[in-house]
């Protein structure tokens, strides 16, 4: 006890007691989970142990951070304690929350924290197997939510003894019936989880061996909240399905529209919604800024969302006159009219053409007959009223098409639909560039 100071007891558990406590060298506060070495229970200690070992070799910003371990000797040296020193999270647990603030944002928000946190753990070979709502700890203003309490996690790898192990109301069949006890059995635990975080109660009624037996040898699976919206619905179908290789796994349910406004586009983009710009980046700080205490969870995330509604939504680009270089240029000698079809003559442009710079289609100068015909054609269109005018409005209409596609994509991201999408992009570049090319022509012959 010379290096910190222990305090209040901020929580109690089957296999230890927390309280917070204060270092002595910097006063930084933090939690102490603690065993008395000395009341003879050897399974509080041995679970005690296993979350040491698996806290050091589990990193992740979703799950409650080990900070150290030590032995102390209190009570004038009569009671020997062994100690887990915890990242301290003041906004107590999920199970506690005050259910008239609970929205459907804030249920979005700790269920996309939660699925984190359970990806970084099964990616590192383990199993929690006790996610609930007294497990989940929360940030001091309540923004952030954390996976803590891994007393019962075991290594995938490691043979069982089939025990069931974790809380009974949020078990998977399997685990009650002794079969298996998997990545897959997490998935089962946390929709249990966002069930008790809509209501504040567990998701079965507890009757004991009755309950037990309708998790395991029934059909049923927990109510659903009716308050919560069909997509919430459809994400607790993926995790609360009975057969566990049909459930989803942590990267499947994180492409979920439920979770999406919360999805962390990778530092790599993988298509043009992805990429960075400094008018991107400025605008989504800024935003953050506004919103008051949610720059630092937000720090390292790029809204899809808000990108696509930016996109879908902003006028960034103007097609008629914004970015484009002259890559064709062409003088024209103020003569008299001269048409090649009538043989009549008036003042304005001849349609002959001096110094042109570059070259036709037919691979000849532009003086080639091919390109003067195309010319004359494009002067009969103007004339008639049609010619570039008519694609432009195509191009806007089209714009307006694609924004609706792009709020589309928020509910239906799949692999087609980006396909697609880009295939549309490569097309509208394509068009632009000869609308654009084709209105230079028809403006020389009216000039």
């Amino acid at each position: 006890m010379t290096s910190w100071l222990r305090g209040r007891c901020v929580g109690k558990g089957a296999f230890g007691v927390v309280n917070a406590a204060v270092s002595r060298a910097d006063g930084r506060v933090f939690a102490v989970k603690s065993v008395d070495r000395g009341l003879g229970h050897p399974r509080r200690l041995e679970a005690l142990e296993n979350e040491i070992e698996i806290l050091k070799r589990v990193a992740s910003p979703h799950v409650v951070a080990y900070l150290g371990d030590d032995v102390t000797f209190e009570h004038g040296g009569t009671a020997s304690f062994r100690n887990l020193h915890l990242e301290f999270m003041p906004g107590g647990t999920v199970a506690d929350l005050d259910r008239a603030d609970v929205d459907e944002s804030l249920v979005r928000r700790y269920a996309w924290c939660l699925v984190s946190a359970l990806r970084d753990v099964h990616a590192r070979g383990f199993v929690h197997c006790d996610v609930k709502g007294r497990n989940v700890l929360l940030s001091g203003n309540r923004s952030e939510a954390k996976l803590a309490d891994f007393g019962s996690a075991v290594e995938v790898e490691v043979p069982q003894d089939l025990l069931p192990r974790g809380s009974p109301m949020w078990m998977a069949p399997e685990v009650v019936l002794r079969e298996r006890q998997g990545p897959e059995s997490d998935m089962w635990s946390l929709g249990c989880t966002v069930i008790e975080i809509v209501n504040g109660k567990p998701p079965w009624e507890d009757h004991g061996v009755d309950t037990l037996s309708r998790i395991g040898y029934s059909d049923e699976l927990p109510e659903f909240p009716s308050k919560l919206s069909e997509l919430g619905k459809d994400f607790l179908e993926k995790c609360l399905r009975r057969e566990w290789r049909e459930r989803w796994s942590c990267d499947q349910l994180l492409q979920h529209p439920f979770l999406l406004p919360y999805a962390v586009v990778e530092s790599s983009p993988r298509c043009v919604l992805d990429w960075v710009d400094s008018e991107f980046a400025e605008s989504e700080h800024n935003d953050l800024e506004e919103e008051g205490g949610w720059l630092e969870f937000n720090r390292n995330e790029n809204s899809v969302k808000s990108r696509i509604r930016k996109l879908a939504t902003e006028s960034r680009v103007n097609w008629e006159t914004q970015g484009w270089e002259a890559v064709r240029e062409v003088e024209l000698k103020e003569e008299s009219w001269s048409s090649r079809t009538t043989g009549e003559t008036e003042e304005g442009v001849n349609w002959e053409f001096s110094n042109v710079v570059g070259v036709g289609s037919c691979g000849e100068c532009w003086n080639c007959e091919g390109v003067n015909r195309e010319i004359e054609e494009f002067g009969e269109e103007c004339k008639r009223g049609g010619g570039w005018e008519r694609g432009i409005l195509i191009i806007y209409s089209c714009k307006t098409l694609i924004r609706c596609y792009l709020l589309l994509l928020i509910y239906l991201n799949t692999l087609w639909f980006w396909i697609i999408y880009g295939v549309y992009l490569c097309l509208l570049e394509k068009c632009v560039m000869q609308l654009r090319e084709r209105r230079n022509w028809v403006e020389c012959i009216r000039n």
